[in-house]
């Protein structure tokens, strides 16, 4: 119980902090939260006498908004709270709606909250929640566009580690331009792929921990880190540190591709119109550079990510060194 109110407080801190102070420590925030409340899951008391249910339940519902990936995690919050009577008379305090909670546990809720409170207007449809994936939900503070709980499946990310990186961009100046430590991007449209799946790809890339600030490389003196997840860190929290990062990006259409009928070829029936492509390409690139600008902030220490990004037609030619290697693939 101590431990539950002790990172309540923490995490309903950052619901009036900065945007980069949000981004930075929400996720740690909701993963030490929710590992209190499934301890415990079977003594609802102890959950009853937690002073600040209605800043607990605005942190776990902004979490989920901002975090898509945390949909799951933060069901079993939801599911876990709603079983009290005062959590959720606590809820109706919020002003919220059913429809602020992630779409699969709207229904239960419903259900829960005409038995627990049956005056409290709950409003909204979840079956029409659920299937709005190209709706137009809220903006979560700091983020630059309307984030969906349900990721759309039409664009295909591949992100790989890197200690430095380079792109030809103009062959006959032999023009080239380069990262160093940072992450390599391979994306791909698929047909249905909109703006907003962008958008939402986009505050991912730069906030889930896929970067690092390890610099091993071969004939080094330090002892080599583990190129695991425990070594990871967000590309805003390095930026931010002070840490220069970089990252490059690639359109790379076979990554939706399909195995043919026959099982022998591939296909790129699915792929996304060129014209099409080309503008989801180029606001993919523009939204890294515009939305890492608004995430890592210009504090004296911090350093702007440096986004670099290849021609949308035309053969790639690239270099790249890691330490790692780490990949990572999405679909969104």
């Amino acid at each position: 119980l101590e431990r539950l109110n002790k990172c309540l407080k923490s995490a309903t801190g950052l619901l009036t902090c900065a945007p980069v102070v949000w981004e930075n420590g929400c996720e740690q925030a909701f993963s030490t939260f929710r590992t209190a409340c499934v301890h415990l899951r079977r003594e609802p008391e102890a959950l009853d006498t937690i002073q600040d249910k209605v800043n607990a339940w605005k942190f776990v519902c902004k979490a989920c908004r901002a975090r898509p990936f945390l949909h799951d995690r933060g069901n079993e919050v939801i599911r876990i709270l709603m079983k009290s009577d005062l959590w959720m008379q606590a809820f109706q305090e919020t002003g919220m709606q059913v429809d602020d909670l992630p779409p699969d546990v709207q229904q239960p809720f419903k259900q829960r909250a005409e038995e627990a409170i049956p005056e409290y207007p709950v409003g909204g449809d979840p079956d029409a929640a659920a299937g709005k994936a190209g709706g137009e939900p809220g903006p979560p503070t700091g983020s630059s566009g309307p984030v969906d709980f349900a990721r759309p499946s039409n664009m295909a990310v591949v992100v790989q580690r890197c200690t430095k990186a380079k792109i030809l961009l103009e062959e006959r100046a032999d023009w080239w331009d380069e990262i160093g430590q940072g992450l390599v991007v391979f994306v791909s449209f698929s047909k249905g792929a909109k703006a907003e799946a962008v958008r939402d790809a986009v505050h991912f890339l730069l906030t889930a921990k896929l970067a690092t600030r390890d610099r091993w490389a071969p004939g080094a003196k330090a002892p080599r880190r583990a190129p695991g997840p425990s070594a990871a860190e967000s590309l805003v929290a390095l930026c931010g540190e002070g840490e220069a990062q970089g990252v490059l990006v690639l359109p790379q259409e076979s990554l939706v591709s399909e195995v043919a009928k026959d099982n022998t070829g591939l296909e790129y029936s699915h792929v996304a119109p060129a014209k099409v492509a080309h503008e989801l390409y180029k606001a993919f690139t523009a939204a890294l550079r515009t939305q890492s600008a608004e995430l890592i902030g210009n504090s004296a220490k911090a350093k702007q990510l440096k986004v670099v990004s290849a021609t949308f037609d035309g053969r790639q030619y690239y270099e790249m060194s890691t330490s790692g290697p780490c990949t990572h693939s999405f679909h969104f």
